[in-house]
């Protein structure tokens, strides 16, 4: 695509309010684009304009043609929308589901949610993938708290990864051992009242 020089280029823009715009401008990028138009608005070349700012022609061009298509509006990135949920609103509520649940109920051999099972569930149930940071992150908004563990918790899981180890699959080895570390997660306390004894067998243990 051919792009227009001097007074045709950005003919909607005076070269007096192009000089205006690029001499205020604090952005770096955009202020680089700027030139590019302002030399481009006076008249010069590309390989003119390549040789004072040090950019490609192709980039040079390219840079012109968003320039002469969207205004200056082309001097500036197009910002990016943010990235969506991962998980929707109705599978974190089925994720909240599972782990009310001991994972002894849907078939794995653990008595307590770790952080590293959850992240598995999720990914074995809705194929997403999640940081253990990330999966912190949702069990925070799920009301858990970090809590000290109990060593029967680490004893009940050992007893039933023995007696589940022939059908142990490869891709739960890397969870064997994972219940050894000193902290776990549970309901967070309400702040209005004590938890009472039925909720407390209800809540869903996670460890760190």
């Amino acid at each position: 695509m051919a792009v227009a020089k001097g007074s045709l280029f950005l003919s909607g823009v005076s070269l007096t309010k192009l000089e205006e715009v690029y001499f205020e401008e604090k952005n770096v990028k955009a202020k680089i684009r700027l030139q590019c138009a302002l030399l481009r608005k006076k008249g010069k070349l590309q390989p003119d304009i390549s040789e004072v700012t040090g950019l490609s022609i192709t980039t040079i061009s390219d840079i012109l043609i968003r320039v002469e298509e969207r205004g200056l509006r082309g001097c500036y990135a197009i910002k990016q929308k943010g990235q969506p949920k991962k998980l929707s609103n109705v599978q974190r509520l089925k994720l909240k589901k599972i782990i009310s649940r001991q994972p002894i109920n849907i078939g794995l051999p653990f008595v307590i949610w770790t952080t590293k099972l959850v992240a598995y569930v999720v990914y074995k149930f809705f194929k997403i993938s999640y940081t253990l940071r990330q999966i912190t992150n949702i069990l925070k908004c799920m009301n858990l708290s970090l809590q000290k563990a109990r060593p029967e918790h680490l004893n009940a899981n050992k007893k039933l990864q023995a007696e589940f180890k022939k059908n142990f699959t490869e891709e739960l080895k890397p969870l064997e051992n994972v219940d050894m570390r000193s902290f776990f997660w549970t309901n967070a306390p309400s702040n209005s009242s004590h938890t009472s004894s039925e909720d407390g067998l209800r809540r869903a243990h996670i460890q760190q």
